[in-house]
């Protein structure tokens, strides 16, 4: 049984980096196209209209995470009965959490003028009305689907999740690129994003009924243990709503203070970002049931201790690697990407925000051990304050820098929030944080030598096309890998790239 789950993580592991590289390569075309055919008023009513339907999914109120942590003590004590129960009561409580959006959603788009704001054209509110309502049914239809899908997590089948993930996030701009070039709009592309939800979701439930026998019991809604799994998730809203406010207020305090045009130019540092963290979150999300199984079996902490340096080195070594890649060619993939000489300010939005969040992504896995151990309370609390410090702090900044003030306050922020909770893991959640910034500090070295080259490239060359950007990052993926290799990776670590690639050989050979 640990075979095959570690075997379930490993190909989890892997599809999702191969999901993040495939949607990244089609996204370096697909979001061009999508700012030229939009042009960058709707564009930017489309991302406009993005963090109000973030804003309803905190209906959600952070529920997810304690059907992880009460099914995984449910299953670990067998409690057959207790399992239905939760499953029943989740469902039951998401389909009126859907509905609860979509009643607020419709609300909210009759009074687009109030909710976009004075800068955008009474056209550009007609339409960002109709996206709304369109997104919102997408938002409502996702509540009861993300009951099927924590199901599919919880019993750690990362090999079916995956596959379905990657099967969207690369098939959905495959279809949308045509669309746009036949010459249709955002209206459409929503409705497709919309009918791709649905068939995951249909592909989740039949899964999940199918092959993992999901047991429901509609029964008896327990609300004492409703009420106490609320109590459990008053934090984890807030840190949920924390995230919203960090990364999506930007692009409406921009739309209400400069217009469309800015919230355009900034998605593009912002969409590289949201990229930029995935390849964090695709090693950590793997990991959270084993967390919760840890703490749910009172293991030692040193077993955490253990899994949040060997993650964060992963991190990392990956996150430093793409860091360093942007420094090298980023000041020319920006205006190519976005299409115009304008886009050239994203280059340092982008390093703000990568260099800000490099340093709390290395360490995603520490707030999923908080949670796990119901110690999240703190954390919440420091980053809404932290949040809504960043709000006023952009306001003033978004004014007199525009995009670069907003990423500015983001960046600000951020940095803030993790030295705080590095003293909190040490301090009251026992982790070694000391060791585990030593251990960061090893990979350092190994580092300088492709960063210098990342500058040199920077200073020195400038590329003309993605041909030549991509023969630039060739040389520095061999730069970096050969310096990791020889220099930075451990044992551990060089077993994780080279077995299975041995593996592969072996069976070639045959």
């Amino acid at each position: 049984m640990r075979n095959l789950r570690v075997n379930q993580i490993k190909a989890g592991a892997i599809l999702s980096y191969l999901s993040m590289g495939l949607s990244t390569v089609i996204s370096l075309v697909y979001t061009p196209i999508m700012i030229q055919r939009l042009g960058d008023s709707e564009f930017g009513v489309y991302q406009t209209v993005l963090p109000i339907i973030s804003y309803l999914n905190l209906l959600s109120f952070g529920l997810g995470s304690a059907y992880i942590r009460y099914y995984s003590r449910a299953k670990a004590e067998n409690d057959k009965k207790g399992m239905a129960k939760l499953n029943g009561m989740f469902f039951v409580t998401y389909v009126v959490l859907g509905a609860l959006v979509l009643a607020i959603g419709f609300l909210l788009a009759g009074h687009g003028d109030i909710i976009f704001g004075k800068k955008l054209t009474p056209d550009e509110i007609a339409l960002g009305e109709k996206l709304l309502r369109i997104m919102t049914v997408n938002a409502a239809l996702a509540f009861p689907i993300s009951v099927f899908e924590s199901h599919v997590t919880i019993n750690e089948q990362y090999l079916f999740q995956k596959v379905v993930a990657l099967g969207r996030q690369v098939l959905n701009p495959l279809i949308m690129i045509p669309l746009l070039l036949l010459g249709y709009r955002s209206v459409t592309l929503t409705v497709l994003s919309l009918i791709f939800t649905a068939v995951s979701g249909l592909l989740n439930i039949i899964f999940c009924l199918t092959k993992l026998k999901m047991p429901f019991s509609f029964r008896e809604y327990d609300f004492k243990l409703m009420r106490e799994m609320v109590g459990f998730t008053a934090f984890v809203f807030i840190g949920i709503v924390v995230d919203n406010l960090n990364w999506s207020i930007d692009r409406l305090l921009l739309a209400w203070i400069h217009g469309t045009t800015s919230v355009t130019i900034y998605t593009v540092a912002a969409q590289l970002n949201v990229y930029y963290q995935s390849f964090a979150t695709a090693i950590s999300n793997l990991l959270i049931p084993r967390v919760n199984r840890i703490v749910a079996e009172k293991r030692p902490i040193r077993e955490l201790d253990w899994l949040f340096i060997r993650v964060g080195r992963l991190q990392f070594i990956f996150l430093g690697g793409i860091f360093w890649g942007f420094v090298a060619v980023g000041r020319t993939f920006v205006v190519l990407w976005g299409g115009d000489a304008k886009f050239a300010v994203d280059y340092a939005v982008t390093l703000l925000l990568f260099g800000a969040t490099l340093w709390a992504n290395i360490q995603m896995l520490g707030y999923e051990i908080l949670r796990a151990k119901n110690m999240h309370k703190f954390s919440s609390l420091v980053y809404l304050i932290i949040a809504l410090g960043n709000t006023a702090l952009s306001i003033p900044l978004c004014m007199e820098w525009d995009v670069l003030g907003a990423a500015i306050g983001t960046a600000i922020a951020t940095g803030v929030g993790m030295l705080i909770m590095n003293r909190y893991y040490h301090r009251r959640v026992g982790l070694d944080i000391p060791r585990f910034w030593r251990r960061i500090r090893h990979l350092v070295p190994a580092m300088l030598l492709p960063a210098l080259a990342a500058v040199a490239a920077a200073v020195f060359l400038s590329p003309t096309g993605y041909g030549q950007i991509a023969v630039i990052l060739c040389v520095f993926v061999a730069i970096y890998g050969a310096s990791m290799w020889l220099f930075g990776m451990d044992c551990y670590e060089r077993d994780l790239f080279d077995g299975p690639v041995r593996k592969l050989m072996r069976r070639i050979k045959g």
